[in-house]
């Protein structure tokens, strides 16, 4: 690993935000001959991009109508070639694995009829569950449901493995990281942020990259950008499964059970407006053990391994804000996807890889751009 160890440091982009979004941006521009450097709060990886659960969804870019299903689409396309590239230049698994999702509706038949009509618009393969579909793909009958959707093509991935994965990736690269770094200040020169000055050191540069999750905002702030992102903590239980497994990731609404090969088992997650507080919750940690139990009652017998939150980055409309800030012409962000982070991570990267070296986005950047709500 290249680390920071002077008091000024130059690369072509600098990256602030070292979670997957901004390792695996600079993993690709490092692959392309570009010098980068990752600048982050803490160590990297270490924030929403650990916490969350690893649920990729599937897509089908011809037939994506909505700017989140664009980018939900393009990066679903390329997520199981990026994890073997990931296996085969680091030695490391990130658990990618297709293993399906049943998706239980909370209220109405209507709810269902519409989460059915959405993923047909995209014709993707989808099933309707009865009784005993359900019981195969949940390890046992819930009685609280007689029908669900099944998502064949539903994939995950070992958030802490990918990001272990990464961060050796672009080791490999020669991507430099200088972490533990805070309270960093822009200084520039008219429409140019010509460098970020900290108390351990400066950092000199052609293009920066904001990719810090709920802390954006406040960085952009400095440069009298608004962005609508705010931190919305989300809090997981981790079980371990002693009885019959659970082949299928199993959702309820935003709320969900994610079941790994080795039996432990991830049930997530609480939505909460608790600012930058990411402390577990007797409340949220009993609310998730009644959904598993509902939802799969073989685990009632599970063993409780541990709790964690993570602070998810929120914007308004609850989509990625991706692009260049027209105020500088050095300035570029990938931030505010929410739930998203992780699924969305190559696809943005990828469209930052372009971006960044003054080429055109590979997907329509329509309803994501950076800018659409600052003035």
């Amino acid at each position: 690993m290249k680390a920071v160890t002077r008091s000024n440091v130059c690369s072509d982009v600098l990256i602030v935000g070292g979670g997957v979004i901004g390792l695996t941006t600079a993993l690709k521009l490092a692959q392309d001959g570009v010098s980068v450097l990752v600048c982050d709060r803490q160590e990297s990886g270490r924030e929403a991009s650990w916490a969350g659960a690893g649920m990729l969804p599937p897509g089908n870019l011809p037939y994506a109508a909505t700017p989140e299903a664009r980018l939900r689409s393009y990066s679903a396309e390329l997520w199981k070639e990026f994890s073997v590239e990931l296996r085969e230049t680091t030695g490391i698994d990130n658990g990618h694995r297709v293993c399906g999702a049943v998706e239980f509706c909370a209220e109405t038949d209507a709810e269902s009829q519409g989460s059915a009509a959405m993923w047909n618009s995209e014709r993707l393969r989808i099933e309707t569950l009865d009784a005993a579909g359900i019981e195969k793909r949940c390890g046992a009958a819930s009685l609280s449901f007689t029908e669900a959707l099944f998502l064949p093509d539903f994939a995950q991935v070992r958030n802490p493995r990918h990001l272990k994965a990464l961060y050796s990736a672009c080791q490999r690269v020669g991507v430099q990281f200088a972490e533990n770094v805070g309270d960093i200040r822009f200084i520039h020169d008219g429409n140019r942020i010509a460098q970020i000055q900290s108390a351990k050191c400066s950092f000199s540069f052609e293009k920066v990259c904001i990719t810090a999750g709920a802390w954006s905002a406040g960085l952009l702030n400095q440069l009298e950008i608004q962005v609508p992102v705010k931190p919305v903590r989300g809090q997981i239980v981790l079980l371990r499964n002693h009885g019959k497994p659970i082949p299928s990731v199993v959702e309820l609404g935003r709320r969900y059970i994610v079941p790994r090969d080795d039996g432990l088992v991830l049930v997530g997650s609480t939505q909460e407006d608790a600012g930058f507080e990411k402390r577990n919750t007797a409340e949220g940690v009993r609310s998730l053990i009644q959904l598993a139990e509902m939802l799969c009652p073989a685990l009632r017998e599970a063993e409780v391994v541990r709790c964690w939150s993570g602070l998810r980055p929120a914007s308004i409309d609850e989509l990625p804000l991706i692009g260049a800030f027209p105020q500088f012409n050095n300035l570029f962000a990938g931030t505010g996807h929410f739930r998203s982070g992780l699924q969305m991570s190559i696809g943005t990267s990828m469209i930052l890889r372009e971006l960044l070296q003054s080429r055109p986005s590979p997907v329509s950047l329509s309803g994501l751009e950076a800018h659409r709500f600052s003035n």
